[in-house]
């Protein structure tokens, strides 16, 4: 919601509704944005307009803009949005979801219709003040066809003349932990479209380095594929199954698996033990050798196309500068050194920490 507020208001003399008639005819952007653990900048440009680019950076250090008025018909929508929501059966399926991953944190509990009285313009573009206090805390990174001696004078006439100290500074730790176990939970929601949607968390704590990141990716593109197989092909119970991992950094290696689809009611407990079965199967005895293959030809792929992104180089660069993180130094040679084997051990560690969380929703 943050984020949201403290753009409402546009920037320097520029209201959010002037700004974009200003930029008209410019391929330029840049905004601010807080996370749980970073306050940053994104932005992108043409190589004529990076120029405008930075100037949007500094005016959103230098003079950050209120309007009263925008942020009283922001908080009118919002405040529509969230009460037509309500009666969304996939807000509710969500809700159940994150009471099940992180309980009554009320960390991640979701904004409602209410929570908006609580909202305090003048103090929320205090703190945006108070994070973006010094920019001689940033580090810019740039990627892309850059003349570094033409940009040279640009760059130090918009952001080294910003005043600030170079230093770096620490997140505040908050409580962020799944909950332990195993629970199931099954409701019912009154539905146009009558379905069932089914929802499967593996969690656990895996150990955050290159290895396990590469096997968390093969794993879940290797369910993609076996999911594919047996649920919608074999058994056209549904038009896809999602699975997806991964493994954070803050909290430490907290390690989510999550599976995801939709169905016919009647088909539902069938279905899902279908899920659980062939998830157990690759942790009992490893992939079948055609969908390791498959996957590591994909992870080449998509590496080969990757080093022609530059957001691919952004990312690395910022996890390299940033956490000492250096996913990009040996990657493919570790792709291609893992085996099914790996897959299978890598399955089994995060399964038998016994945490299974499913969630069920039914018309």
């Amino acid at each position: 919601m943050m984020n949201a507020v403290m753009r409402v208001g546009g920037v320097g003399n520029f209201s959010a509704t002037d700004l974009p008639k200003v930029l008209a005819g410019k391929t330029a952007s840049a905004s601010p944005d807080i996370s749980l653990t970073t306050q940053d900048f994104n932005g992108s440009s043409s190589i004529k307009d990076f120029e405008t680019m930075l100037q949007l950076v500094y005016l959103y250090f230098t003079a950050p803009r209120k309007d009263s008025d925008a942020f009283q018909s922001f908080v009118q929508r919002t405040e529509t949005q969230l009460r037509n929501q309500e009666a969304e059966p996939m807000v509710a399926f969500s809700d159940s979801i994150t009471a099940a991953l992180y309980g009554d944190n009320p960390l991640t509990a979701r904004t409602k219709a209410a929570d908006l009285k609580q909202l305090n313009y003048d103090r929320i573009m205090e703190m945006y003040q108070q994070q973006f206090s010094n920019p001689g805390s940033f580090v810019f990174t740039f990627v892309g066809n850059i003349d570094e001696e033409k940009v040279r004078p640009v760059v130090e006439q918009y952001l080294a003349s910003l005043p600030g100290q170079p230093e770096k500074g620490e997140f505040t730790r908050v409580p962020m932990s799944f909950t332990p176990g195993k629970m199931e939970n099954i409701f019912t929601r009154e539905m146009q479209n009558p379905k069932a949607s089914v929802f499967n968390a593996v969690t656990g704590n895996m150990e955050r380095n290159m290895k396990n990141q590469i096997l968390m990716s093969m794993f879940d593109q290797i369910l993609d594929i076996v999911y594919t197989e047996k649920v919608r092909e074999e058994e056209g119970g549904t038009y896809g199954v999602y699975a997806g991992g991964s493994i954070s950094r803050y909290p430490e290696g907290q390690t989510l698996l999550q599976i995801m689809f939709d169905t016919d009611p009647e088909k539902k407990e069938y279905l899902n033990e279908i899920i659980l079965l062939e998830l157990n199967e690759i942790a009992a005895n490893g992939p079948r050798e055609s969908d390791f293959i498959k996957v590591k030809e994909y992870l080449n792929k998509n590496y080969a196309e990757n080093l022609k992104e530059n957001s691919y180089w952004v990312h690395i660069l910022d996890q390299l500068y940033f956490y000492g993180e250096d996913m990009h130094t040996g990657y493919i040679d570790a792709v291609n050194a893992m085996t099914p084997q790996d897959v299978q051990q890598f399955a089994n560690e995060l399964l038998s920490q016994g945490n299974l969380k499913t969630i069920i929703m039914v018309p």
